[in-house]
C-alpha cells in the first residue's frame, strides 16, 4: 500500500498539483450555472429554506439546520434573488469537480485522467444539482470530501486526516442524515476487506467521536420535538415502489447519459481489480448504500454520493484506453460524448429554454423541479389582488393560510402589503397558529370542501392562479378562497392542520 509522509496529504492537496484545465472546467461550470440561475425563478424549497433560516434552530421538521441557515445568510448578504441563493450551490458542485480530479490523481491517474475526471463531473448530474439551493448540493459536496479523504487514508495517508474526515461528516450530518448510510456501508466494507488496521485505529474512532459531537445539537433537537424527521422519512417511503423504478434511469442520467460507461467501469475496477484492493471497501460501501436505499424505499439520489470515486477511477481507465493507440480519435469521441451528455443534462434540468418554448415541450411533466420555478410572481400578484378586494373590516382581521411551504414562502418573501402568512406544512406549522382575533382566512392552494368543512363555516373561491404559460406545477389552476367562521379557536384547530411531507 502507498504511504505518505506526515502532513504530505494536506500539503499535496493545497499545492498547485492539479492541472490548470481542471480549474478551468470548474470555473466554466460556475459561470454557466450562474448565467442561467435567474432565468425562471425560485424553487419552492429555496423559498422555504430562506424563511426557515430566519427562524434559527438546531433542526427543522424535515432536515437539520445547515441549508436553511446558509440560504438565509446568502439572501442577507447578496439580496433576495434566485441567483443569490444559487451562488454557493454552484461553487459547491464546482468543488466536487476539483475533488474528483484530486481523487483521480490519488488513485494513480495521470494529469489527463484528472482533467477527464473533472469533465465527467461537469457534464453529469452535478451540473443539474448546482442550479438549486437544496440540501442535496451540500450533501453531495460533503460526500465528495469524505470520499477524497477515504481514498487517501485507505492508501496509507497521514492518519491525522481522520480528524478532518470526522469534522466533515459531523458538519454534513447537520445538513442531511444520509451520511449514516455511508457509515454503515463503510463498516461492512472494512470488515469484508479485513481492514483491521482501520478498525483498530484510534484516529478512526476519534473521527467517529468528532462527527457525533458535531451532530449532537440536531439529535437533541429531534428528540425534544418528537423525531419529526422519522415521520418525514416514512412519508417518503410511502412512494417506495415509484422510487425503486427510478434507480436505473436516475443513475444513468446522473453519471452523464453518454458517459455512464465511464463511471460503471470505475465501479467495476474498484470492486474487482487487483490494483484497486486498497479502496475495495469504498466499492462495497456503495453497494451496501444502494441496497439500503432501495430496501427502505428512499429516493435514488440518496445513493449517489460516492460517485466521484467511480468517476475518477473511470476517467483513469479511459485515459489508459486512450494511451493504447488512436488517442486523437478516442479523445474526440470522449469530447463528443461529454458535449452531448452536458447538453442533455442542461436541457432536462436547467432553465435554458425561453419560457414560452419550454411550456410547449414535455419537460414540465418529465422533470418537475424546473416547472416548480415558474409562476411565483403571478401567484403573489393574484393573492395581493384578493386581499386588496376585501372590505376594510375583513382586511384588518385577515390572515393568509397556504396548502404548502412553497406558497407560504413566496407570499412571505415576495408579497407586499399582505396579512401574516401561515401554513400547516412542515416547519411552517411550528411557527403558527394565527392570533385568535384573526378569523378571515385567505386560503391559497389545493383546498376542497372536504378539507375546509371541519374548520370553517364557509369558503368561497375568488380567484384562480395562472402562471401565464399553462405550465403544470403544484400551483397552476389552484384557487384562492376566502373563508370565515372558525368552528373552534385557532389553538384548538391548529394541531389538526399539521401535515408533514
Amino acid at each position: 500500500m502507498r504511504t505518505t509522509s506526515p502532513g504530505g496529504s494536506v500539503r499535496r492537496f493545497l499545492s498547485p498539483a492539479l492541472p490548470w484545465p481542471v480549474l478551468a472546467v470548474a470555473g466554466l461550470m460556475v459561470a454557466g450555472l450562474l448565467t442561467v440561475s435567474g432565468a425562471y425563478g425560485f424553487h419552492r424549497d429555496e423559498l422555504y429554506f430562506i424563511v426557515a433560516g430566519r427562524h434559527p434552530a438546531f433542526g427543522y421538521v424535515d432536515q437539520p439546520p445547515l441549508t436553511p441557515l446558509l440560504s438565509a445568510a446568502s439572501v442577507a448578504v447578496l439580496g433576495l434573488s434566485p441567483t443569490a441563493v444559487r451562488v454557493l450551490p454552484a461553487l459547491a458542485m464546482a468543488l466536487v469537480a476539483v475533488l474528483t480530479a484530486a481523487i483521480a490523481r490519488d488513485l494513480g491517474g495521470s494529469r489527463r485522467a484528472q482533467v477527464l475526471a473533472a469533465i465527467t463531473v461537469a457534464v453529469s448530474g452535478y451540473l443539474a444539482a448546482g442550479h438549486l439551493d437544496d440540501t442535496s448540493e451540500y450533501d453531495l459536496l460533503v460526500w465528495a470530501i469524505v470520499a477524497w479523504l477515504l481514498v487517501r487514508l485507505l492508501a496509507g495517508g497521514d492518519r491525522r486526516l481522520w480528524l478532518a474526515l470526522g469534522a466533515a461528516v459531523g458538519i454534513g450530518l447537520e445538513n442531511k442524515d444520509l451520511l449514516l448510510l455511508l457509515g454503515a456501508g463503510l463498516a461492512v466494507g472494512l470488515v469484508l476487506t479485513r481492514r483491521w488496521d482501520v478498525v483498530r485505529s484510534p484516529w478512526a474512532w476519534a473521527a467517529i467521536a468528532i462527527a457525533l459531537l458535531l451532530w449532537a445539537p440536531n439529535v437533541v433537537w429531534q428528540a425534544a420535538n418528537g423525531w419529526p424527521e422519522i415521520t418525514m422519512a416514512s412519508r417518503i417511503a410511502g412512494d417506495a415502489a415509484a422510487n425503486r423504478t427510478q434507480f436505473v434511469p436516475f443513475f444513468w442520467l446522473f453519471t452523464g447519459p453518454l458517459l455512464f460507461p465511464v463511471s460503471a467501469a470505475g465501479l467495476a475496477w474498484v470492486l474487482a481489480a487487483k490494483d484497486a484492493a486498497a479502496w475495495r471497501a469504498i466499492g462495497i460501501a456503495t453497494v451496501v448504500v444502494v441496497v439500503l436505499v432501495a430496501a427502505t424505499g428512499g429516493k435514488p439520489y440518496y445513493a449517489v454520493g460516492t460517485a466521484p470515486v467511480f468517476m475518477a477511477a473511470g476517467a483513469m481507465l479511459t485515459d489508459r484506453w486512450m494511451a493504447r493507440g488512436h488517442a486523437q480519435l478516442k479523445i474526440a469521441g470522449f469530447a463528443a460524448a461529454a458535449a452531448v451528455s452536458g447538453a442533455l443534462v442542461a436541457l432536462l434540468t436547467l432553465p435554458v429554454l425561453p419560457l414560452a418554448t419550454y411550456a410547449r415541450t414535455p419537460l414540465p411533466t418529465a422533470v418537475t423541479d424546473t416547472a416548480e420555478q415558474v409562476g411565483w410572481p403571478q401567484l403573489v400578484a393574484t393573492v395581493e389582488g384578493v386581499v386588496a378586494g376585501l372590505p376594510p373590516d375583513q382586511r384588518a382581521r385577515a390572515v393568509i393560510l397556504t396548502d404548502n411551504y412553497g406558497e407560504a414562502g413566496a407570499l412571505t418573501l415576495l408579497g407586499s402589503g399582505l396579512p401574516p402568512v401561515y401554513s400547516g406544512h412542515n416547519s411552517f406549522w411550528t411557527w403558527g397558529p394565527p392570533p385568535a382575533t384573526d378569523t378571515v382566512i385567505v386560503h391559497v392552494g389545493d383546498w376542497t370542501s372536504a378539507d375546509w368543512v371541519p374548520y370553517f363555516l364557509g369558503c368561497r373561491p375568488v380567484a384562480t392562479i395562472d402562471d401565464g404559460f399553462g405550465i403544470p406545477n403544484q400551483e397552476q389552476g389552484q384557487h384562492v378562497e376566502v373563508c370565515s367562521g372558525l368552528r373552534a379557536s385557532w389553538s384548538a384547530t391548529w394541531p389538526a392542520m399539521r401535515h408533514i411531507s
